[in-house]
């Protein structure tokens, strides 16, 4: 495999921290790494005033898109925990640039025959995860171009279920299906100075991904762009018996523990998304790219072509054991036209977190720092009352 440039995973990053900012103050979860790519291939085949906004929305040169784009889903498939797969679905009669086929990979493209390919495919790539494509076609959608991700990862130690019932803030009064552990691992707590502080827990899965739970006052954008912040290392990180920060208290607790401790507490979550990617096109460099009355994509076909609709289907789940997600993001295009004995006593701090109240999270692959998912859970999950 190719090393993928920081720069690209920095720009995808970008590009998820920009998105989170829109997406309001409920449940959502959403993939920029998902949709990053097939714009860096529709930047890699685009022309004129379509070419400088999908550009600068992508956040790399033009003329590394292409290779960027492939690059980024290669370093997801290559991973332990990630899959990723990249779809091209062509209208009969409509031609495809030769030189733009051979670069992809060989059982990219495939003829559009209707609907049930493509929900076949969602199934396929995202382990039955998502069983319907997000984007419909119509006789007038002359080409499809689609990425699958999933992730399935297992932590390194498990939680206890239990049942979280806040004592305060927007979730009192109710309860919910909890999990907790206390482990020695001070150090995968921390407080991020971003303007508002932010505080971390790293939960650390076996293979190569991690989940980044964030909690701080703010909304949903200013929590995950913070917690992006830290990815790249723009933001000071206070870690351990460093932190001081929102939902985590210590105490000093004199007895036979000989190490430092952390109790996490959190709710089991399941979140689930749909998006229209032209809601805001202007996110995704799209506006030009929408006009049907000329095309945009002359590197891509001798059909000229404009973009039709765009859509991301994403899911993602916080459980006991593990932690798994899945999105299928597309773009359809037209014609453009056991106890040993006890040691002796001392003083030792113990750290608790709570997740009691709304929080953000974030699936980051490891080596490379990419936000391969992001997300609010914005009401307590599966709640009833007291």
């Amino acid at each position: 495999m190719r090393t993928i440039s920081p720069e690209s995973v920095t720009a995808a990053n970008a590009l998820t921290a920009r998105w989170a900012a829109t997406a309001g103050s409920g449940d959502f979860v959403l993939s920029g790494a998902g949709v990053w790519p097939l714009l860096a291939l529709l930047t890699g085949a685009a022309d004129g005033p379509a070419r400088a906004e999908l550009e600068a929305a992508l956040g790399i040169p033009a003329a590394a898109a292409h290779e960027g784009g492939l690059r980024l889903l290669e370093l997801l498939g290559s991973s332990v925990d990630l899959s990723a797969a990249l779809g091209f679905w062509v209208r009969d009669g409509v031609p495809l640039r030769p030189e733009w086929r051979a670069s992809v990979p060989t059982g990219t493209v495939a003829p559009l025959t209707g609907q049930q390919a493509l929900d076949d495919w969602a199934r396929r790539y995202t382990k039955g995860l998502i069983d319907r494509f997000p984007l419909t076609v119509d006789p007038g959608t002359l080409l499809v171009l689609a990425t699958a991700l999933a992730a399935d990862t297992e932590w390194q130690t498990e939680f206890r279920k239990t049942t979280l019932a806040p004592e305060d803030g927007p979730w009192r009064g109710q309860r919910t299906a909890g999990l907790t552990r206390t482990e020695p691992w001070v150090t995968d707590i921390a407080v991020l100075d971003a303007p508002t502080p932010v505080t971390r827990l790293v939960v650390r899965g076996i293979g190569d991904a991690d989940v980044h739970l964030l909690l701080g006052p703010e909304q949903p954008g200013a929590v995950l762009e913070a917690g992006i912040a830290a990815l790249a290392g723009t933001v000071p990180v206070r870690t351990g018996l460093d932190a001081d920060g929102p939902g985590l208290t210590r105490e000093e607790v004199y007895g036979h523990r000989q190490q430092d401790s952390l109790t996490v507490e959190l709710p089991h979550f399941l979140v689930r998304s749909q998006h229209d990617l032209l809601e805001h096109p202007e996110l995704f460099g799209l506006r030009t790219a929408l006009d049907p009355t000329r095309g945009h994509f002359p590197g891509l076909s001798p059909q000229p072509l404009a973009v039709q609709r765009g859509a991301q289907g994403v899911l993602a789940e916080f459980g006991a054991t593990g932690f798994t997600a899945a999105a299928v993001s597309a773009f359809g295009m037209r014609a453009g036209s056991a106890r040993p004995a006890l040691p002796p006593k001392r003083t030792t701090t113990a750290l608790r977190v709570r997740f009691d109240r709304p929080f953000g999270f974030l699936l980051v692959h490891r080596v490379s720092g990419l936000a391969v998912v992001a997300g609010w859970v914005g009401t307590c999950p599966g709640v009833h009352s007291r």
